[in-house]
């Protein structure tokens, strides 16, 4: 009876600490720097896309893949005009309720994110940005999308796998031994 345990307690702790990696945390940092910077004109809008499948050290696979949370950093600056008294700018992301007003007394500024972004990014990669004049015309200097998720990397089989693979495999060669004789 208590090699029948035995034997049953180690059978369970091997399957127990038998299994596979397949996600790490991972963040994903994508920059557009453009030079020279963009201007906006009043009333005037652009868009632009950022895309987590090319440009990062490790790219995102969309499909395989798992972002949970991003934010987007955003830089713009007055062109210091004379008429300009102040300036708005409106900086839109995919989904409603999902962009916000730039506030120009920053050097640069964060914004959230939206539902439809982070479904974008999951399944594509990419995230449309568009940025808006409401008044006064502005330079685009820098933005910056950084995603949060889990890189689900190849499989990678731990020592436990490999264990219970020799053991059954021994197991099976003992059991015909013992049918044999």
């Amino acid at each position: 009876m208590k090699r029948l345990v035995a034997s049953f307690s180690s059978l369970l702790m091997i399957l127990a600490l038998s299994g596979a990696v397949y996600a790490a945390p991972y963040t994903w940092v994508d920059t557009i720097d453009w030079e020279p910077d963009q201007l906006i004109d009043w009333w005037d809008g652009f868009g632009y896309t950022h895309d987590l499948t090319d440009d990062t050290p490790v790219a995102f696979t969309p499909g395989e893949d798992l972002i949970f949370s991003y934010s987007l950093t955003v830089a713009l600056y007055d062109d210091g005009g004379r008429w300009d008294f102040d300036e708005i700018a409106y900086i839109n992301q995919p989904g409603l309720l999902n962009g916000g007003f730039y506030n120009f007394a920053y050097e640069n500024q964060t914004f959230g994110w939206s539902l439809l972004g982070l479904i974008s990014l999951n399944a594509y990669g990419q995230l449309d940005v568009d940025i808006i004049s409401a008044l006064g015309d502005f330079y685009l200097d820098y933005s910056v999308l950084t995603a949060c998720g889990d890189n689900a990397t190849a499989p990678v089989p731990e020592p436990a796998t490999l264990v219970l693979l020799g053991s059954g495999l021994l197991g099976l060669a003992g059991f015909r031994r013992c049918k044999k004789s």
